[in-house]
């Protein structure tokens, strides 16, 4: 058998290296889980730290992969999720098969989140349909950077998913909706309370948004004009919140352009 440098390599530097390397699609933590049985020994732990899964197939085979897993190595930090699978054979599917893949989707990612949210750090999901809730189903403590790219839930199912909460979360993205539930700001005060940094990437400008975001920060607008002197600020948002960002999105009517109009401060 032929020697090399990682066999005389300490085992606790290997792991530090594994988990430098392993911060890709999952592809790194594969890969090493084939080299030899001592490396995928080794590289057990980290072999999921980052995955990146698209479609429903593969998030499914990804919850029974999940399942087997001992929760020691169900170290998953990062995490990227697309429902839109690429190159799905079949063409376009009837309006029943559509809704039922929705409806499978949103259901096994949420018991992917539940086994998942203890150790998550950042995740990026990308929804073609409205997600069931504002942010994702599921409590996750360690949790620090959310971008949610797709459509808002018209309603948000609270009764049938308990609020998760999100304590550690200081950079929230939305992007690539249209509309918005009039919940939005109570549900990112009440679940992400330490926040910091907010942005919104609409695909197209949305009715009584700037008017709604100026109230949950409790600031003054063009068409909302500054409060008494003596007015004590009621800010729906977390007050831990340094920085918004609002894009206008595409094709936005010029009628409405003030629709975005923050004062300074907020980019």
């Amino acid at each position: 058998m032929a020697f090399t440098i990682m066999d005389s390599c300490p085992a606790e530097i290997l792991l530090r290296i594994f988990e430098l390397a392993c911060d890709d699609d999952g592809s790194t933590g594969r890969a090493l889980s084939l080299v030899s049985r001592s490396t995928h020994e080794l590289s057990k732990e980290y072999k999921y730290q980052s995955i990146a899964i698209i479609g429903l197939p593969r998030l499914v085979a990804f919850a029974a992969v999940l399942q087997d897993l001992p929760e020691s190595n169900r170290r998953i930090h990062h995490l990227f999720f697309s429902s839109m699978a690429q190159n799905a054979p079949g063409g376009h599917k009837r309006m029943s098969e559509d809704i039922q893949y929705y409806r499978d989707t949103c259901d096994v990612f949420s018991k992917v989140i539940q086994v998942i949210g203890p150790t998550l750090v950042t995740c990026q999901i990308v929804f073609h349909l409205a997600r069931m809730v504002t942010l994702i189903p599921g409590s996750c403590p360690c949790l620090t950077d959310l971008s949610l790219h797709g459509p808002f839930p018209t309603l948000p199912l609270a009764h049938v998913y308990e609020a998760p909460y999100f304590p550690s979360l200081r950079s929230l993205t939305f992007s690539s909706f249209t509309d918005y539930p009039s919940s939005l700001f109570n549900d990112i005060a009440t679940q992400a309370p330490n926040l910091q940094n907010l942005a919104f990437y609409p695909a197209e400008a949305c009715r009584n948004f700037a008017g709604d975001l100026a109230s949950a920060l409790d600031t003054p607008t063009s068409a909302r004009p500054a409060p008494d002197p003596l007015h004590v600020p009621r800010s729906t948002l977390p007050s831990t919140i340094k920085k918004v960002t609002v894009s206008t999105g595409t094709g936005i009517n010029p009628k409405h352009r003030n629709a975005y109009s923050l004062p300074p401060g907020h980019s």
